[in-house]
């Protein structure tokens, strides 16, 4: 339950944080909430990478849905996608959920030493 919990203030305070501040401050907040709430260090990974990956994937299906524009499609027959621009956000997610997963794991572990 506190791992669901955990989730919960990430998404909350990452959506808030991709509001007003660049994408790479959203990393820096999880390290400083994994930091702050004492995150268990062995989950800490997973929680971040699924919190940054629903973020980052929400964010860009909101916002091609509020956008239309060929440069998802486009992009996507750049990357070895073969044109699928579902594939293109999945891919979007699992570099957020990375990038957050490390920041994550990161604050947990300044904690633990």
């Amino acid at each position: 339950m506190n791992k669901l919990i955990y989730g919960l203030i990430l998404v909350v305070i990452g959506a808030l944080v991709g509001i007003y501040l660049p994408w790479y401050a959203m990393g820096v907040a999880f390290g400083l909430i994994a930091f702050a709430l004492n995150m268990p260090l062995k989950s800490s990974f997973l929680i971040g990478f699924m919190a940054g990956y629903l973020l980052w994937i929400f964010s860009a299906l909101w916002l091609d849905m509020q956008h239309p524009s060929t440069l998802p499609g486009r992009m996507a027959q750049v990357f070895p996608l073969k044109g699928n621009v579902f594939a293109l956000f999945m891919l979007t997610g699992v570099l957020g959920g990375l990038f957050s997963g490390i920041w994550t794991w990161a604050g947990a572990r300044l904690r633990q030493k």
